[in-house]
């Protein structure tokens, strides 16, 4: 971490503006529902963007650094799957792509049911159910990142999406992993 007014490995893109954004802790600390603590913390650690004003204020990146942290299922779909949009699967094939594809098995039933929340747009029902392959393709990433996060795909108990469809984002990562690890080693001294 660089302690000054520039960040270095920060790149800025002309053509789009994409200039960082950094908001004082406190309000970083309200936005990201962290205590102060955690995110100073973090800030230390590496992993997340921080600059140190002259008068010793501290300003947080605006937007976290981890992959669609902060992103919408609508800029999701659009900066990755617009191609898509409009293209109709059903959930079997839809099923045996995106399986083939992430390397997981993601399971007809799990589209269906991802249809029936409203996660997937449903173009027609009837002897298959007709899905908008742009939904599919985001939902089957997002849930391929967690198999991979957790190692596993029994992700019972796992939230993956949000009440609106975005990625589910936990508060405490590192905490949750620790203690998925100290779950996974328990169960392993169990069946030794």
């Amino acid at each position: 971490m660089f302690w000054g007014c520039f960040m270095p490995g920060v790149q800025v893109n002309a053509k789009s503006n994409n200039v960082p954004t950094f908001i004082p802790l406190a309000d970083a600390a309200r936005k990201f529902g962290l205590p102060q603590k955690v995110l100073t913390e973090q800030i230390q650690a590496g992993e997340i963007e921080a600059v140190k004003l002259p008068n010793g204020e501290l300003l947080v990146a605006d937007k976290l650094n981890s992959g669609y942290q902060n992103k919408t299922k609508e800029q999701i779909i659009t900066e990755k799957y617009s191609h898509l949009r409009g293209r109709i699967i059903s959930a079997s094939g839809a099923s045996r792509k995106y399986s083939e594809i992430h390397g997981t098995i993601i399971t007809p039933q799990l589209f269906a049911r991802w249809a029936n929340v409203g996660y997937i747009t449903v173009t027609g029902r009837g002897y298959r159910l007709q899905l908008d392959e742009a939904d599919v393709a985001y939902c089957a990433d997002i849930y391929a990142q967690k198999v991979e996060e957790y190692g596993t795909n029994r992700l019972f108990g796992v939230k993956i999406f949000d009440e609106d469809g975005n990625p589910y984002q936990l508060k405490y990562p590192d905490i949750a992993k620790d203690r998925r690890e100290e779950r996974q080693l328990a169960r392993q001294n169990r069946n030794e």
